[in-house]
This record gives structure tokens, C-alpha cells and sequence, in this order.
């Protein structure tokens, strides 16, 4: 195929077999999110008691809490993402010419559970941990930072090796060959580097990035965990409105989830285009 016909297959955009498999991904997607926004608007004093309204979302506006929420989950989740992702790429071109073995060991923390590692954590690194038994008191507090540091550890301990895995992916037979020629074109290692391998991992590490920071957006175990009790995630606050209200805290926790949500589409849009413009 020559490379007039590959830039014409790329501007035809994605096949109908692409598209019929995001139709019961948007559906299913759509649908959830139909379901928050409406109970969002729900007063929660029964159906036909009062109209729907952005009571839920009056609250959030005037809730320091919720302030203080959105900024820690968004602190936490940047630096998770971003502090793996480097260590990811570090990783993955350090491993890309060596066997099976360091490349298995990287791959051992990916069953695990967050909860188990976050666990693990608290277990060694907290207070009365099995650290600080051996060696003494640490100069930080992990476990209980309100910077969440702990948070961010526990983050990067499991999303870095699933990064590393997804780049190790990439950096194949194939773009060695492509390395190759250009070595032969006169590029030097920093070249290659910038020119061939990282618009070709650029891709895959801001989607992978992308499923990291949709995750820590979202996740509840691990702040319960090793967080702080205050400031609390998204999630978190979430779990507290619905307990300190049983009825109206159910549409203040689908408001702050669909926060959540929408936070999780914009760093999924400007992923998308770091990706592309890197590529370029």
C-alpha cells in the first residue's frame, strides 16, 4: 500500500465495525449519565412533592468543602498521573531491550487490588508501622498527609508499572526498524529519540494517562485509606452527603459526581490533543 492509499485510509475516518462498537459503550455511558443529572436535580422528598430544581448544585457553590474537595482530588490526581507517566517512560525505555524477567517483575503489581496497596501502606509506612519500628519515625507522614502524599504513592506504585506494560507494548520490533533507518539517515540517539519513539508512544502514555486520571478522579478505597479526613475527594464528599442526608444528599452526591465526570472529559480531550500534537 503506498502512502498516498495509507493517508487516504486515515482520512476515511473509523470503520463501521469502530462504530458499532461505541454504540452500546455511548449507550450504556449516556445513560448513567442521564440517571446523574436527573437525580441530581431530584429535591429527594418523594415524586411529586416538588419540582426538580439545581438546589444540589446551589449547595456545591456555596460549600467550602466542596471547594476544598474538587481542589484535592484534582492536586492528587495531577501528580498521580503525571509523576507515572514519566516514571512509566523512564521505565519502559530502560526495559524495551532487556528479556523477560525485569519486564515480568514490572508487571507483578498489576492484579493486585488498589485496596490491597493502599493496605500495604498503611501497614508499613504509618504510624506504629513496620518502618517506623525498624528505622524510627519518618521525616514525612504518608499515611493521613493533607497534601496527600499517600494518596499519590499508592497511585503511582500501581499506575506506573500499567504504563510501563502499555509502553513496552509499543516499543516493539517495529519501531526499532524505524529507529534503525533512521540511524542509518545520520539521526543521533537524541534524535531518534525525539523524532521517532516519542511521537510513537506518545499516543498510547496520554490514553493510558488518560484511564489513570479517570480513575483517581473517581476512586473512593484508596483516601479512605491512606487520605487525610480532611480535605476529602470528590468521591468522598459524595459518600458523606449521602450519609449525613439520607434524602437530599443523594442529589448532592450525583452533582459532585458529575463533577467528577466532567473533569474526567476534559483531561480526556486535552490527552487527545497533547497526543495529536505530539504525533505532528
Amino acid at each position: 500500500m503506498t502512502g498516498r492509499a495509507r493517508k487516504r485510509d486515515r482520512e476515511a475516518g473509523p470503520s463501521l465495525a469502530v462504530w458499532l462498537a461505541l454504540v452500546p459503550i455511548v449507550v450504556l455511558f449516556g445513560t448513567a449519565i442521564a440517571g446523574a443529572v436527573r437525580q441530581s436535580l431530584d429535591p429527594g422528598f418523594g415524586p411529586g412533592e416538588r419540582p426538580l430544581g439545581l438546589g444540589a448544585w446551589r449547595e456545591l457553590a456555596r460549600d467550602p468543602t466542596f471547594g476544598d474537595a474538587l481542589w484535592f482530588s484534582l492536586r492528587t490526581t495531577l501528580l498521580a498521573t503525571a509523576i507515572s507517566a514519566v516514571l512509566a517512560l523512564a521505565a519502559s525505555l530502560a526495559l524495551r531491550h532487556r528479556g523477560a524477567a525485569p519486564r515480568l517483575l514490572v508487571s507483578l503489581p498489576l492484579p493486585v487490588p488498589h485496596l490491597i496497596v493502599a493496605v500495604g501502606a498503611v501497614l508499613w509506612l504509618g504510624p506504629g508501622g513496620l518502618v517506623e519500628r525498624a528505622v524510627g519515625a519518618l521525616p514525612v507522614d504518608l499515611v493521613g498527609d493533607r497534601a496527600g502524599a499517600g494518596v499519590v504513592l499508592v497511585y503511582v506504585v500501581k499506575e506506573a508499572p500499567f504504563l510501563t506494560v502499555l509502553l513496552l507494548a509499543v516499543l516493539g520490533r517495529r519501531l526499532r526498524e524505524r529507529e534503525e533507518v533512521a540511524a542509518t539517515l545520520g539521526a543521533g540517539r537524541w534524535q531518534r529519540l525525539r523524532w521517532v519513539v516519542l511521537p510513537a508512544v506518545a499516543g498510547p502514555l496520554a490514553l493510558g494517562s488518560l484511564v489513570v486520571a479517570a480513575f483517581a478522579l473517581g476512586a473512593l478505597e484508596v483516601p479512605l485509606a491512606v487520605g487525610p479526613n480532611a480535605p476529602q475527594t470528590l468521591a468522598g464528599y459524595a459518600l458523606q452527603a449521602t450519609q449525613l442526608d439520607a434524602f437530599g444528599g443523594q442529589a448532592t452526591a450525583a452533582a459532585s459526581l458529575l463533577v467528577a465526570t466532567a473533569l474526567s472529559l476534559l483531561l480526556g480531550l486535552a490527552a487527545l490533543r497533547l497526543a495529536r500534537s505530539a504525533r505532528a
